[in-house]
């Protein structure tokens, strides 16, 4: 009787280990380029929504990932918050996805590979006939879902993210409308060489650029900042001596 293969169990302790790291990095790659998508669809959907270039306005990658997290974070709690909302609704959905996979992944009753009596008395040919068909209506039958949940990973960071770009600026807008008098956010004023251009609120900054949401024209501006002066039109309270 031949002797069994000694495998170490170091050897396999570091296999292991360098699975998981390989799993790890090619975690961490996905969700940076999942963040950095999120952000960069944040960004344009959040500008576009104001009628502003987003492309006037570059952003960096770390700003595009941080932008992602929290962009991530707010979509996620508002899904949870959805979800016990509808629990009802969530639940039936659970039922109906075992159901489903119930009857797609056992067609003739039985998982075990033993063949229902209606099938066992027929001729081998009828009985691979069969087979042949409950495998071909599987395939059919789960390549249109795998498209489906592939579709759905390939897009879902970017419609998340257009989703919390509009989001934000539909609350800022909000605010916005109530003028610099009563609004939480702070106004501007912008001045050119002594000369006022309008005050806002501002949207979007960059080294060429500056966006503002004009309060008296009631819409977006692009103003180039070469010579450019922002006014905060709240001053500080100063602590008293």
């Amino acid at each position: 009787m031949p002797a069994e293969e000694f495998v170490s169990p170091v050897r396999t302790a570091s296999l292991t280990l360098a699975s998981a790291l390989s799993i790890a990095t090619a975690l961490m790659a996905v969700g940076a380029v999942t963040l950095h998508v999120m952000g960069e669809s944040s960004h344009r959907a959040y500008l576009q929504f104001w009628g502003v270039d987003a492309g006037a306005f570059p952003k960096s990658t770390d700003w595009l990932l941080i932008n992602g997290y929290h962009g991530l974070a707010n979509r996620s709690a508002l899904a949870l918050l959805a979800i016990v909302q509808n629990l009802g609704w969530w639940v039936a959905a659970t039922v109906a996805t075992a159901l489903y996979l119930f009857v797609l992944l056992s067609p003739t009753g039985t998982s075990s590979g033993v063949l229902p009596k209606w099938l066992a008395k027929r001729p081998a040919w009828c009985q691979r006939l069969v087979r042949y068909l409950q495998g071909a209506f599987l395939a059919t039958a789960i390549i249109p879902v795998v498209l489906l949940i592939w579709t759905a990973v390939l897009v879902s960071p970017a419609l998340i993210g257009e989703a919390n770009g509009k989001a934000h600026a539909e609350r800022e807008a909000a605010e916005f409308k109530k003028g610099c008098e009563t609004s939480k956010y702070p106004c501007v004023e912008v001045k050119k060489g002594g000369e006022a251009l309008g005050s806002g609120f501002v949207l979007e900054g960059s080294p060429s650029y500056i966006a503002i949401f004009d309060v008296r024209l009631q819409r977006a501006r692009v103003i180039p900042r070469d010579g450019v002066e922002l006014i905060s039109g709240k001053p500080i309270a100063l602590p008293k001596p």
